[in-house]
């Protein structure tokens, strides 16, 4: 099944890859703003409703490297664990478990205001 990219996913990608300063967090290469080959990288996918505009749950990450850790989720896991900490590592894992009803209307507002306090 596919998953529809909306506006809300826009917005919170573009949100996502400026707050890593369009950077690349697995090797680090800065991309130009606006750049399509910087990807929003979701660790618990899409799928999960209640982690799909969950910061913690997203990094920045090219091509390349957003393929690697796809086919090396053991790693992307270790690394995501040391990063966020085990607390919040094993609140994420729940988060992502536990239902949430999708109000995109919603996330629209909340990540266009979120993208212009980036900005200033």
């Amino acid at each position: 099944m596919k998953i529809k990219i909306d506006i809300a996913d826009s917005l919170f990608s573009k949100w996502i890859r400026t707050r890593d300063s369009w950077t690349c967090q697995r090797c680090e290469r800065k991309y130009p703003v606006g750049d399509q080959r910087l990807q929003n990288s979701h660790f618990y996918g899409r799928s999960h409703e209640n982690t799909r505009f969950e910061p913690d749950n997203c990094d920045s990450l090219c091509f390349g490297c957003h393929q690697h850790w796809t086919s090396s989720p053991a790693e992307y896991a270790d690394w995501k664990l040391k990063k966020l900490g085990k607390k919040r590592y094993d609140s994420l894992r729940i988060q992502a478990n536990t239902y949430h009803k999708k109000d995109r209307k919603l996330e629209v507002i909340k990540w266009k205001q979120a993208l212009e306090l980036l900005k200033t």
